[in-house]
């Protein structure tokens, strides 16, 4: 790999919602005025359970809806 192949992540800023719902989630987005800050959705959204690295269930093991956006400059 040289260096005109190297990927510059610095420019990269990325913002994760978790919600109930997708509606939520789209709903935050919109109060965040990140589509006006030029963020757009990383990869189709979904259902996800959620754990910390030592096993502690977060959201009371509940699943959420997870969607993350980027803002690459």
């Amino acid at each position: 790999m040289n260096a005109q192949e190297i990927i510059d992540t610095t420019k990269e800023d990325f913002v994760t919602i978790i919600a109930p719902s997708m509606a939520e989630v789209m709903a935050s987005f919109k109060s965040q005025g990140l589509a006006e800050r030029d963020y757009s959705i990383v990869h189709r959204a979904g259902k996800h359970s959620f754990t910390m690295a030592g096993g502690q269930k977060l959201f009371d093991g509940a699943q959420m809806v997870a969607a993350t956006f980027a803002r690459r400059g």
